[in-house]
């Protein structure tokens, strides 16, 4: 089938990268560069730190709802559960990120 259009293309001829980059959800990790990796790395973690957050504080008022106890120190979300789970993610997507840079910048070497 042709189209009206010669400067357009048919989806079958964009031509398809190699198999072997690392994607998630169909995005090209391995293409990324370093200040790429390492914002994206503090990205997802600031995003897990948020997410827990939001999820921390409700589980600490619903405990304190349940026991019948007033403390309301939210400090205990951020601090014990937030925190922690937020630097967790952004190391291990932090190596995660600068080891696939790492091996494409190596294989770029050769």
């Amino acid at each position: 089938m042709t189209s009206a259009n010669p400067s357009a293309q048919d989806a079958s001829d964009i031509p398809l990268t190699g198999g072997s980059a690392a994607k998630f959800f169909g995005i090209p990790i391995g293409k990324f560069g370093l200040f790429a990796s390492l914002l994206l790395s503090l990205t997802a973690g600031c995003v897990a730190f948020f997410v827990t957050t939001f999820f921390a504080i409700f589980g600490v008022m619903i405990y304190d709802g349940i026991h019948h106890l007033s403390i309301q120190n939210l400090n205990i979300s951020y601090k014990f559960i937030s925190a922690p789970i937020g630097g967790m993610a952004m190391l291990f997507s932090m190596a995660y990120l600068l080891s696939i840079w790492i091996r494409r910048k190596m294989a770029d070497q050769d």
